[in-house]
This record gives structure tokens, sequence and C-alpha cells, in this order.
């Protein structure tokens, strides 16, 4: 549908996992889209999460059986939509002892705590009753009935050692109730998987289509204005956008989003903060294997120890947080506190404080809940319509990585259904994502293909794995597009140079820190080194996005965040 059909241009706040999956549904539907984010892309909660895609097992104790059965059904949708972002993990729940925790789960399942006159019987819920082999069982045989699918294997119990499962303290549980999810590496990548799907959308329908981030907007009488404020003054572009609505995609920021727009309206959200941490050590990777634990604290919490890249991610902390989101950081007693249950969990391998490679921190976009356990606030989603606007606005609120689809499905129809429209006129249910569209089906047809492009392109297999893990089936064709791979590979990495010019071309690449933190992914590498950060820089000077006196005080700025946000050091 062309750009006349319906004549409509919205302005989304935003250009996380939401905004982004928005803007592609929109311009499905033959609406124009401007995105605009104070920050990078996938900057906030999407790069922030657990990287898993999942139904919400926890989700089911608390009765919400709508958000487990579309979360499940998400889950299948994206290994399908983008294989080569999502993959089946399987996990294990280690159990003490056969029962226990039945009165709780039972409690919570009921709603005990949120419904009036049930609230007497609060104080069952808030017992640290850990959760027995048959409560864990009955939740796995729901989750087994509501997420049929093939490729996700039914759960099961094993003996703690079986073979092939992760090797938690034998001396303190008995059984491992396993099961499968989904796992996502890098959202950041999905993120620029859907809005260059959106591009190639707009394209295809001759719709205007923008991306601007690092930009601050003005409301003013006649549209928003929009100022791209990372280019040096002299270049500092102002343009105008005259929206048909706007949709607060902001997140944790939506009510300061919703202050700027001067809607008048409740406090909407009261995020909580995530922490995790990413350790390599060698050791505890071998007792984790290739499964991930999710498993409960003597507090109640629960805690996820996960595979990841050569290293093993653990999260996630759950705290309300009254900050700006932009200034979460991991802090010492969060990173103690997982620690903590790490090595509860294996004590074998005796992590440390100097075993953490990495942490990070976000803030999730729950509603906000004034009182009571953050744990149980409802993760699943909703738009708000904010009818005292002065231009129709939408706000975002609630939502998570596997159910973002969803969601912008949802926020779309709400869009369309404000301009005029009953329902969807297209959807991109059945569209793949580029990089998974001829996607090998099984993992023989994949080994065979990086063989094949890696003798006709000249390069390693670990350069091809690389490459492969950012681009998937689009790997091809942006390496046939490049005649400067010859030129030798950015320092410290098997990433060849014209591969990361690529990437500043069509990937709305302005900053050091977008290439390091959320396009290349150079952040999670054990072995980065400051020379990569001098060489991208030098790569960001040769495309024109950075001047050359500006490339050693991009390089300073940029191991500094390092170091603030992550905890990373560089050599």
């Amino acid at each position: 549908m062309a750009e006349s059909d319906l004549g409509k241009r919205v302005l989304i706040l935003g250009a996380g996992v939401n905004g982004a999956a928005l803007a592609r549904e929109l311009l499905a539907n033959g609406v124009s889209v401007c995105v605009v984010d104070k920050f990078d892309l996938a900057f906030g909660a999407t790069s922030k999460s657990s990287r898993l895609i999942h139904g919400g097992l926890r989700y089911l104790e608390y009765g919400d059986v709508k958000l487990v059965r579309e979360s499940l059904t998400e889950r299948s949708h994206l290994l399908t939509l983008a294989p080569h972002l999502v993959h089946p993990l399987p996990l294990a729940i280690p159990v003490r002892r056969r029962w226990g925790g039945l009165l709780m789960a039972g409690a919570k399942f009921v709603g005990v705590g949120r419904r009036r006159g049930l609230r007497w019987l609060r104080f069952l819920t808030n017992r640290n009753s850990e959760r027995g082999l048959w409560v864990v069982r009955f939740g796995l045989w729901f989750y087994d009935l509501f997420g049929k699918d093939p490729r996700i294997a039914k759960s099961s119990v094993q003996p703690v050692g079986a073979p092939g499962t992760p090797q938690v303290d034998p001396n303190q549980f008995r059984y491992l109730c396993t099961y499968t999810d989904g796992q996502m590496i890098f959202p950041e990548r999905f993120v620029i998987e859907l809005l260059n799907d959106a591009k190639r959308i707009a394209d295809e329908q001759q719709l205007e289509f923008q991306v601007q981030t690092y930009a601050e907007w003005i409301l003013q009488d006649d549209g928003v204005w929009v100022r791209e404020y990372s280019l040096p003054p002299q270049e500092n572009s102002i343009t105008s956008f005259d929206p048909t609505a706007i949709v607060n995609a902001t997140g944790a920021w939506g009510d300061l989003t919703l202050k700027r727009l001067r809607v008048d309206a409740p406090r909407m959200f009261g995020g909580t903060k995530g922490s995790h941490f990413i350790t390599f050590d060698p050791e505890f990777r071998k007792a984790v294997g290739e499964s991930g634990v999710y498993a409960e604290a003597a507090d109640g919490r629960l805690v996820f120890v996960l595979p990841f890249m050569e290293g093993i991610l653990v999260g996630t902390t759950d705290e309300r947080f009254e900050k700006t989101p932009g200034e979460a950081v991991a802090t010492e007693n969060e990173l103690e506190y997982l620690l903590e249950l790490t090595n509860e969990l294996f004590p074998q391998a005796s992590l440390t404080r100097d075993d953490i490679e990495i942490h990070y921190s976000g803030i999730r976009p729950l509603p906000y809940v004034p009182k009571g356990n953050v744990s149980g606030v409802s993760r699943d989603h909703a738009i708000k319509f904010h009818e005292e606007a002065k231009i129709p606005t939408f706000t975002l609120v609630g939502g998570k990585l596997t159910s973002a689809l969803a969601f912008a499905e949802d926020a779309a129809r709400d869009v369309l259904q404000h301009f005029g429209h009953t329902s969807h006129i297209n959807n991109t249910r059945e569209r793949l994502l580029p990089g998974g569209t001829n996607y090998p089906d099984t993992p023989d047809e994949l080994r065979q293909r990086l063989h094949e492009y890696a003798v006709r392109f000249d390069l390693s297999p670990k350069s091809l794995r690389t490459v492969w893990q950012l681009f998937g089936a689009r790997t091809e064709t942006i390496l046939a597009e490049r005649s400067d791979l010859s030129a030798g590979m950015i320092v410290g990495t098997d990433i060849p140079n014209g591969v990361v010019h690529w990437i500043i071309e069509h990937e709305w690449v302005t900053a050091l820190q977008d290439l390091v933190e959320r396009r290349l992914l150079l952040v999670y590498h054990p072995n980065l080194k400051r020379a990569t950060l001098t060489h991208l820089a030098e790569v960001l000077a040769a495309c024109g996005r950075l001047e050359h006196s500006m490339i050693e005080p991009a390089v300073e700025k940029c191991e500094s965040q390092l170091l603030s946000k992550y905890g990373k050091k560089l050599d």
C-alpha cells in the first residue's frame, strides 16, 4: 500500500525493540514513520535484558496464563522468523525435595494479594517455601501443553549429575527438572534487523521512513522539531515532522517523555532494576555446559545461569529504581548477591568479584505499582491513549523481548483504529526477517554454507562464523557488496574492515560506542583492547562520521563508558 492510500505519518519516540517492531508493523500497513531516540538504537532495556526468549514459567505461578500462552506462541514465532538470532536453549531447574511450595504457588495462582477479598491470605505468598519436585513438574506440564513445538523438547526429570546436565551441587540438590526455552544472544542485532526490514517495506511501498538517533525533539505549534545533537555544532540539523499521531515507546523513560509532550497523566511507569554479570571462568563454563540453569534462591528470588558465547551470563536482580533510567549501574551489593547465588549452585566454581569480566544493568518498563512485591508486577503489555494530548498520543507500557512483535501488532491495531481502520490491513506475522530468509534447514547445511562462503570470500572459518552471527543469511549479500575484504581485520577481532564499513553505512551508526556496544557487540568479548577502539574510530573517520582530530577523544570517551557502565577494563 502506498503512502497516498492512508496519508498518515506516525512519530515513534524510542528506538528499542518495541519502537522498532511497531515501525515495521505500521509501515506494512501503509503508514509513514519517523523513529527518534535521544540515545542509540536498543540503548535501554533491550540491550540490558537476560537475553531469553521464554514463555515465562514464573508467570504461571501468578496465574497469568494469557501472557504465558502468548509468550510461548511468540517463542515459536521468533524461532521461525529469526533463526539466526534465536536458538532453543535447554534449561534445568535444580530441586532439593519432592514436596514444598504448594500452598505458596496455589495462593499466587488464584491471585491472593491482588484480589480484595483474598488479601487477608497475603501471608501465604510471602512465605519462602521452596518449590518441590511436584510443584515444578506440574508447572512444566502446563508449559509443555501451551507451548507445543516440534523444535522444543518436552520437559523431563533427571538426577543431579546426569551426563550433559549442569553440574550443580549434589549435596544440596536431588533432581533436575529440564525443559527448553529460547535464547537471543544479541537482541541489539534483532532491533537492527527489524529496522532494516522496515526500510525494505518503506522502499517497497514508497513510504517515508526515517531513523534519527542521538536526537532531541521539541513539541511546536506546527508539529515536532527534531535536532540531531551528536553532530558538530556547525552541522547540527533540525528537521520538522508533522505527525498524525505520536507513540511514546521510550520504555522506562515514558513518564519523562509524557511531561515533554505536555500530557498531564498520572504516573504510569514503575520500572525495576535488573543487573547481570558475565564471567569467562573456564571451569565454571565447563560445569554449566550448554544448558542454562533456572534456580530459586533461599529468599525465593529466581536466578538464571546461562551459557553466553564463551562465558556464562548470571542474572538478574529485581529492585525498585527511582532515578533516571540512564543512571542504572550494577552495584557491588547486587554483584555480590549474584555471586553468592552462583556459588551456592556451583560451589566448585568458587567465583569471586575478580572473576566478573562484565556487568550491566537496565530498567524494566513495568507499570507503576506503588506497593508490594515487584516480582509480582505483571510483565504483560498495554497501550494507553491520551485523549488530552494536542497531537493524538499513545504510550506503550510494559512488555518484554519475547512478545515485542505481538505488542507491535496490538499497538498498530490501536493506531490504525484511531485513523478509522477497524482492523489490520496487513501484518508481518509471516514475513521473515532479512537474516532469516533462506536459512539453512539443518546444522549440516549451515556448516556447508559457511564453508562455501569462507572459500569464496577468502575468509577464515572463524571470521566467517563471526560475520554470520551478525547477519545470518544476509552474509553472502553483504560480503559480495564489499571489494575491500582483503584489507584485513579490525585489530584484535575476526571482523573484516569491509564489514565494519558496511555496518557504518547501513546501520545508523553515529558514535564509537554504537559499534562497540550494539553493532559488533565487542563489549562482550573478553579480549577487547584499546587498540581495537582506535582502529574502529579510524574507520569511522574514513567513513566521514568522525573528525580525525576527534579520534583520541572518542576512544577515551568509549573506554571511560565501558568502565563505568560495564565494569570492563581494556588492555
